[in-house]
């Protein structure tokens, strides 16, 4: 594997690795993300003090969803099946 100095994930793919680290196997599943803004006055470039605000990314979620949203969510049966043992075989559990 190549030393990359960057990776670059897609929504789904996100959600996907989430899905897999919590183990839910059921359920559409979808990524959030929440960010905190707050008023300030700001100076730019030397000029007069001005109205503005300072926002940032507080956290992500992993939220259940009822409907999918294409490029957004994923279904935890197909991406994290279950998987039984049977008679010394593995099986999927959907």
């Amino acid at each position: 594997m190549a030393n990359a100095s960057r990776y670059e994930f897609n929504w789904e793919e996100i959600a996907t690795a989430l899905v897999r680290q919590l183990g839910v196997s059921d359920g559409l599943w979808t990524t959030s993300v929440n960010f905190q803004f707050n008023g300030k006055n700001i100076n730019v470039e030397g000029k007069p003090l001005r109205p503005g605000f300072v926002g940032s990314l507080s956290n992500v979620s992993l939220m259940r969803v009822t409907e999918s949203i294409p490029g957004l969510t994923v279904d935890a049966a197909q991406v994290n099946p279950q998987l039984t043992t049977t008679t010394g075989s593995r099986r999927r559990v959907n």
